[in-house]
């Protein structure tokens, strides 16, 4: 088991945060372009 200090939790929960955030912006990316291909057919 491993002890983190309080600094070292709030640090991982802001990269984990900041991750999360990139995965969603990517997929809604992603989305826009699909509707785009989408709307073109």
């Amino acid at each position: 088991m491993i002890t983190l200090s309080a600094d070292e939790v709030a640090l991982l929960r802001s990269i984990l945060t900041a991750l999360r955030a990139i995965k969603v912006r990517d997929i809604d990316k992603a989305l826009v372009i699909l509707s785009k291909l989408d709307r073109n057919l």
